[in-house]
């Protein structure tokens, strides 16, 4: 009578598992979706082209805008821009790129917990979060809090838009312009 051999069973197990791309055998699969190295192509919070798409969404000069790096309580890099004179019109907005894991999924639930919140305080339906079409994977605009936050997979990205000049085209669109700078194309 043959009897099985535990370390060919543990063998195919561990076969099974890396194939399939889950954990086996003590070790991890490689995500095919995420890698501890810097994504080429990512923009730094306060890159010369965030600057000048700004500055054209806004209908203000470039060279107006000053730039401030930052990290966020979050631990996000960051970026503050306003203008440096007012007189040419106010602007103020923050752009917030946070890499940390499963970034789409937390935008999800960022816009869930929203609309929750917008029931419960009864705001109305003004203040539900509106989705943006064909903006990341997903991207939604808070009205109330002049706030966009969209997603590529590798970041959540929020834009807050504080103050923007009378003659702009308007906060949601600036943020939608701006978040476009830094939404890596997908894979």
């Amino acid at each position: 009578m043959l009897r099985p051999d535990p370390r060919r069973a543990a063998i195919a197990l561990c076969l099974l598992g890396l194939t399939l791309g889950t954990v086996a055998c003590g070790a991890a699969a490689p995500s095919p979706h995420r890698s501890s190295a810097p994504v080429a192509g990512v923009r730094l919070p306060c890159a010369a082209r965030a600057r000048d798409v700004l500055a054209r969404a806004a209908a203000v000069a470039a060279g107006a805008i000053v730039a401030s790096p930052f990290t966020a309580t979050s631990g996000a890099a960051s970026c503050h821009f306003k203008t440096r004179r007012p007189a040419i019109g106010p602007l103020d907005v923050v752009a917030e790129l946070d890499g940390a894991p499963q970034a789409y999924y937390r935008l999800e639930r960022e816009v869930v917990e929203y609309a929750q919140n917008v029931i419960w305080g009864h705001l109305g339906e003004q203040a539900y979060p509106r989705t943006i079409a064909h903006l990341g994977l997903d991207a939604d605009w808070f009205a109330r809090d002049d706030r966009l936050a969209t997603s590529d997979g590798v970041r959540l990205i929020t834009i807050i838009v504080s103050t923007s000049p009378a003659h702009a085209s308007g906060r949601e669109s600036i943020a939608e312009q701006l978040a476009r700078v830094y939404l890596h194309p997908a894979p």
